[in-house]
């Protein structure tokens, strides 16, 4: 049997033949990859949609408690008693749903976090004892 320069061997076939599928194979990896990277993008730009619209809903939920706190504020100042202890109580009362129902109406909910991580810089240890206070009361409500 003679080598013919010319003709491939049977070894340069093969090797062809693996440089095609690897090629293919590499080729389906990027195909899927691109695909993958496609999804991943539509499903956090979804994930962001959803997000800003349950942050929008909350938003505006926040909005309308704040507008009922003051209308029942308004409410309370209007059947309160004109003067005595009552009406000092009333009048209080109102004043505190007023103040609260403004903050809720012009606030959103990143500022009201804000607020809240300062309050509880401000006050370490009384915010922990509300938390374990809160946790109990939950706790003993689960229970019954």
């Amino acid at each position: 049997m003679t080598n013919e320069p010319n003709r491939p061997t049977t070894y340069d076939a093969t090797e062809r033949e693996l440089d095609r599928a690897a090629d293919k194979a590499q080729d389906t990896i990027d195909t899927v990859r691109d695909k993958a990277e496609d999804v991943v993008g539509d499903v956090k730009d979804k994930a962001t949609q959803v997000g800003s619209q349950v942050a929008d809903k909350a938003d505006a939920a926040t909005t309308t408690v704040g507008e009922k706190m003051t209308d029942v504020a308004q409410t309370i100042r209007q059947k309160a008693p004109a003067s005595g202890p009552m009406a000092d109580a009333a009048d209080t009362a109102a004043d505190t749903l007023q103040r609260a129902g403004s903050y809720l109406q012009e606030q959103d909910l990143a500022d009201m976090r804000a607020d809240l991580e300062g309050l509880i810089r401000r006050h370490p240890v009384e915010s922990l004892l509300i938390g374990f206070g809160l946790g109990y009361l939950l706790a003993r409500g689960m229970r019954r």
